[in-house]
């Protein structure tokens, strides 16, 4: 295997997240910043400053070109239905932030309380749907750090 160094000082990477697929990577450094690197070509694609101590997570979203086709419910829906994201949660903002991948635009912010952290469970939870042929997209959820409360982060693409 082909070991590959990315040197930058003084920058240090922190916290990492890898896509679904792989082929991007998010990385949060001790400068505040989160670089959204394309793994195969080893190239920076996307940048984000003046986020201290932010934690990031993969997800897909619903793309919805008509108001019909989200109220499907999500056994129905394929991959192509879905598009990839970045929620980033920036702590010292206290805000999540979601970000069409690759340079798509902001499509939602989440004020949240001090102590809230995004979590993204290793399986589906929803045990309702037994077909296995069913796609299941990848969802990161908020937990508020005064209420307990668990809650889906859930935009709607418009495209």
């Amino acid at each position: 295997s082909v070991l590959t160094c990315l040197r930058d000082p003084p920058r240090k990477g922190e916290r990492f997240a890898l896509s679904p697929s792989g082929s991007l990577a998010a990385i949060a450094d001790s400068l505040g910043r989160i670089l959204l690197l394309d793994t195969q070509a080893l190239v920076v694609v996307r940048q984000w400053k003046g986020y201290r101590d932010a934690h990031c997570l993969f997800m897909e979203m619903l793309v919805s070109g008509d108001a019909s086709s989200s109220d499907l419910p999500h056994y129905l829906k394929s991959k192509s239905d879905y598009c990839l994201c970045l929620a980033i949660h920036a702590p010292r903002k206290g805000i999540v932030e979601v970000w069409k991948m690759r340079i798509g635009p902001r499509l939602l912010t989440v004020q949240c309380a001090k102590g809230s952290k995004i979590l993204q469970p290793p399986l589906k939870l929803d045990s309702s749907v037994s077909d296995s042929s069913a796609y299941t997209p990848l969802e990161v959820f908020l937990l508020n750090g005064d209420s307990g409360q668990l809650s889906l982060l859930r935009p709607w693409v418009r495209e």
